[in-house]
């Protein structure tokens, strides 16, 4: 028997080129992305709470223009670093964990009083180091 995953998938029309936050470097390739509203189609990698809304393909430094470019999925079904010490059950809505990582987001605002509003990113099979979420 052969075990089943949904991790590697690839939407291809889903891929898109953004402009980069300073400091992505290939290194980060494979984390989690969210919109920095600093500039216009730019992403950074997600932040505390984030909404993940892309996961970073490829970086492309174009130092003669001053540009830091890469490839974003928009849709994914794909490993996600998962943030140290984070506890993430199969089912659970996914948020930016600080520096590209992911972890279970919230049911409840901070006052444990509104509900928040769920993520489109997924997890749907947990490892030690890794989640892989399907972003939909």
């Amino acid at each position: 028997m052969f075990p089943v995953t949904l991790n590697g998938f690839t939407f291809e029309d889903s891929y898109l080129t953004c402009n980069l936050a300073a400091g992505i470097t290939g290194a980060d390739v494979g984390k989690a992305l969210a919109l920095d509203t600093s500039a216009a189609n730019t992403v950074k990698l997600a932040g505390d709470d984030d909404f993940v809304i892309a996961r970073l393909e490829t970086v492309e430094l174009r130092t003669q223009e001053g540009q830091n470019v890469g490839t974003a999925a928009f849709r994914f079904s794909q490993l996600l670093p998962k943030a140290s010490g984070a506890t993430i059950n199969v089912g659970d809505s996914l948020v930016g964990a600080g520096d590209g990582t992911v972890k279970a987001q919230a049911a409840y605002s901070a006052l444990g009083d509104v509900p928040l509003k769920p993520s489109r990113t997924i997890a749907v099979e947990v490892g030690v180091n890794y989640v892989v979420a399907l972003h939909i």
